[in-house]
């Protein structure tokens, strides 16, 4: 399977939903970007980083290579 990545669909109201894929399966969440005043690709920008920091945090919690306890 090629390199981990991400799906990303725009809901209504600032949420974004999205699906993190890997070789081993998949995460399924949602994150909100309170952006009434901004420009949409500002928005949308704040919603991948949102997103990146989420999967960032669960690589640092898990580890890359870990297996699970």
């Amino acid at each position: 399977m090629p390199r981990p990545h991400y799906v990303i669909r725009r809901s209504r109201s600032g949420r974004f939903n999205f699906t993190l894929l890997s070789e081993h399966g998949r995460i399924n969440g949602t994150v909100i970007v309170a952006g009434q005043d901004l420009p949409r690709d500002e928005i949308e920008r704040q919603a991948r980083e949102k997103i990146r920091n989420l999967a960032d945090a669960l690589v640092s919690v898990v580890g890359p290579g870990a297996s699970p306890s």
